[in-house]
């Protein structure tokens, strides 16, 4: 039922018309004004309690006027008030539809971002749009579509759009004095529509929860150690808790839009803060002068209508950053001397390999011998003095760029930036002094130490190592002399190289076998039968041919394989020496040869008897062979093997003897029962007199003390003649045969 009042001749407005318009622009300035579109839950509860009242109203109304008895003064039919119900709730129906499809359009411009007059235009357009809408929507779906209701809605749509744009005019006004509050909300979160259909227990309880962790950040965030900071995209500081503005030197409170957070860092060049900041970003800055921090910028808001901003986390790291560098310091320095060590020689050697530079090894004489006698607290006494002693010496070389480095051990470097010889001598000289000079330790003994340097150069034009260049020189010098300088020569690496080839051929040439063991005969002198051989280890490489044992035994020894090529030459040659018992040769002995390396750890025992064992060869037929270097100094880790090698039966024979020195107390103090005359005693008999002297002396000597004579390395007859003539027992050499494969003896 209509009240209306034309307003032209083809509009007309409704108090209905008119109550819908001033609660839908009702509705929208109440949300743009808190701000908060939850409110159109109240506005939707207050529709929906509206219409059920006039749901409930229109019904009882109906009802009673078809109770009999009761009074229709102006006889109203009952059937209006039960038409209206479906009408009533379908406008309820309708305004709430239209009152949530508005803010959710209102909702999808604001994420656009626009400006604000065209967000705002767009705002009261979509608004207009609706308010039409309404009348548009609910004849059609009231009556029908047809053409009496085509007609109507057309006649009332230009009163629809007068009463839509007249209802606009608040919203423009509040977009033009109230600029603030319209931004306001513009800037505001997007709505969580789905929370429309949370309980109110369920809205509140979510709140409450939000709330509690809302208080539990603020309590983080204002007590954290770290540094917390929420920036704008232009890059001033939104907030700020008090460990960041101690930091950087900020007042307890900074006030917003105060302060640009790029002016409190300083960025280092391959650190640099990106202009677009999306992605996480994570680096090095300085802060508050000299203070060094890791700040950490996390884009936030990607699913806000705000404007983005970024939480800058800030950590101090001075005191990892003092430890980084304490730890850097350590492992480029050694801990005893305060010299830089390997690790950053090996570094300066890199930097400066464009330029011309002299490395000095340094290694210290006898060392080991200071440890031993004096103990290692007095040895790194002496290291921290002679590297103290090398840095005094580059006083020699004041105008030349030189680093002093304690490589390992007793050794240390030193590298010159220059090429010129006569620098490096004065320098050469100035380091042998200060290192022979007295050291006094705290016990108050004074101890002098001796250096051997190995030197190398390194010009333009040089791309070799020069560190293993030096070490060449250095073992080469020691080799010659001790206390000596050697200087690089190209052959040294050549024979570095060959030596570093010969380890790996030889752990080879053991797996696989190549190596055999030759046999050379020991005649008796008068009856000249053979009485025994000594087994000599021979290698043939099938690309270097044959390889001396004076060349690989050394290799064995450095290399650790010398235990091992020892056993395989004691368990060959007692095999050997069963299978001549077997066929009959008996009273052969068989000489093999000891390594002062297989002696150590104690071990050199069970080696034998497990050989013995393997070859049930006779135990008294095997005679170990050691030179004076197997016990110098080591008495009393050695006597007791050979003791124990005497229990078993085996024979024992010091080879070489009189080539080492201390030999006379040696011989009488182990329980030896040969004695072989090394070749260096008679390679001139007869016709040297000195030689015929100290043969002489030698022969009585062993006759006094029991012991059998093996003179080896005889090659002439005149030789033989002699020594026959004196009684040797025994004789072994070229004269009568070389080493020989064992199916080559004729006995």
């Amino acid at each position: 039922m209509y009240t209306a009042s034309p307003l032209t001749s083809i509009s007309i407005f409704s108090g209905g018309n008119l109550c819908y318009g001033a609660f839908m622009m009702a509705s929208v300035l109440f949300v743009f004004l808190e701000r908060d579109v939850f409110i159109l839950r109240n506005l939707v509860r207050l529709v929906i309690l509206v219409d059920t009242f006039n749901v409930l109203f229109s019904m009882l109304v109906g009802a009673m006027l078809t109770t009999p008895g009761m009074i229709n003064p102006h006889n109203i039919p009952s059937a209006f008030f039960d038409v209206s119900v479906p009408f009533i709730i379908l406008g309820g129906t309708l305004i709430i539809s239209e009152l949530l499809l508005l803010f959710y359009c209102f909702d999808a411009i604001k994420k656009r971002q626009w400006s604000y007059g065209a967000t705002s235009t767009l705002y009261i357009l979509l608004f207009i749009f609706v308010l039409c809408l309404d009348g548009v929507l609910f004849p059609f779906i009231a009556f029908g579509v047809n053409q009496m209701v085509i007609d109507i809605v057309i006649g009332g749509l230009s009163g629809k759009v007068i009463m839509a744009c007249s209802f606009s005019v608040p919203l423009l006004g509040f977009a033009l004095f109230r600029h603030k509050h319209l931004s306001a909300y513009f800037a505001s979160d997007a709505v969580k529509w789905s929370s429309f259909f949370s309980l109110n227990s369920q809205l509140k309880q979510e709140l409450s929860e939000k709330n509690y962790g809302l208080k539990q950040a603020s309590t983080v965030f204002n007590n954290v150690k770290e540094g917390l900071a929420i920036v704008d995209d232009k890059g001033v500081i939104i907030k700020a808790n008090p460990a960041f503005c101690s930091m950087v030197g900020l007042p307890s409170i900074v006030e917003p839009g105060s302060t640009s957070v790029n002016t409190l860092f300083a960025f280092a060049a391959s650190n640099e803060l990106p202009e677009e900041k999306e992605a996480h970003w994570r680096g090095e800055v300085s802060f508050g002068g000299t203070s060094h921090g890791l700040l950490t910028i996390t884009p936030v808001g990607a699913e806000s209508s705000q404007s983005e901003t970024y939480i800058y986390a800030l950590v101090n790291i001075d005191e990892l950053k003092e430890t980084q560098n304490k730890l850097f310091y350590l492992t480029r320095h050694d801990p005893l001397t305060g010299l830089e060590n390997r690790r950053a020689l090996d570094d300066l050697i890199r930097d400066y390999s464009d330029n011309d530079m002299c490395l000095i090894v340094v290694d210290l004489d006898h060392f080991k011998d200071v440890n031993d006698s004096y103990g290692h607290g007095s040895g790194d006494i002496v290291l921290s003095v002679i590297g103290q002693r090398l840095l005094g010496a580059l006083s020699h070389i004041p105008t030349l760029t030189a680093h002093v480095c304690r490589t390992g051990g007793d050794e240390f470097a030193i590298l010159v930036m220059t090429s010129d010889q006569g620098a490096i001598d004065r320098l050469n000289r100035a380091v042998q002094e200060a290192c022979k000079a007295l050291i006094t330790l705290p016990q108050g003994s004074e101890i002098y130490v001796s250096a051997t340097l190995g030197v190398s150069f390194q010009g333009l034009k040089d791309n070799g190592d020069i560190l293993q260049e030096a070490d060449s020189a250095l073992y080469a010098a020691k080799h010659e002399r001790r206390g000596s300088i050697g200087f690089y020569e190209e052959k040294l690496t050549s024979v570095s190289q060959r030596k570093l080839q010969l380890s790996v051929k030889l752990k080879q040439a053991l797996e696989t076998e190549q190596l055999r063991v030759f046999y050379q005969p020991q005649y008796a002198s008068e009856t000249l039968q053979i009485v025994g051989v000594e087994a000599l280890v021979r290698w043939h490489d099938a690309e270097w041919g044959w390889i001396g044992p004076d060349e690989f035994i050394p290799v064995a020894e450095e290399m650790g394989l010398i235990e091992r090529l020892g056993e395989w030459v004691l368990l060959t040659s007692c095999t050997q020496g069963k299978l001549w018992l077997d066929n009959g040769i008996k009273g052969i002995k068989m000489s093999v040869n000891v390594s002062a390396h297989q002696l150590r750890f104690g071990q050199f025992m069970g080696t034998v008897k497990q050989a013995l064992i393997k070859s049930r060869f006779p135990a008294e037929l095997l005679q170990l062979e050691l030179t004076e270097s197997s016990f110098i100094e080591r008495e009393q880790e050695v006597i007791p093997q050979l003791i124990a090698l005497k229990s078993l039966g085996v024979q024992l024979a010091i080879d070489d003897f009189g080539t080492g020195y201390s030999s006379l107390s040696y011989v009488a103090t182990l329980p030896w029962d040969t004695l072989k005359i090394d070749r260096s005693f008679i390679n001139r008999l007869p016709e040297d007199k000195a030689q015929r002297q100290m043969t002489d002396t030698i022969l009585q000597l062993a006759k006094n003390m029991d012991l059998s004579i093996v003179v080896e390395g005889v090659e002439t007859q005149a030789q033989f003649d002699y020594l026959r003539s004196k009684k040797c027992e025994v004789i072994q050499g070229y004269y009568f045969s070389p080493a020989v494969p064992a199916e080559k003896i004729t006995f």
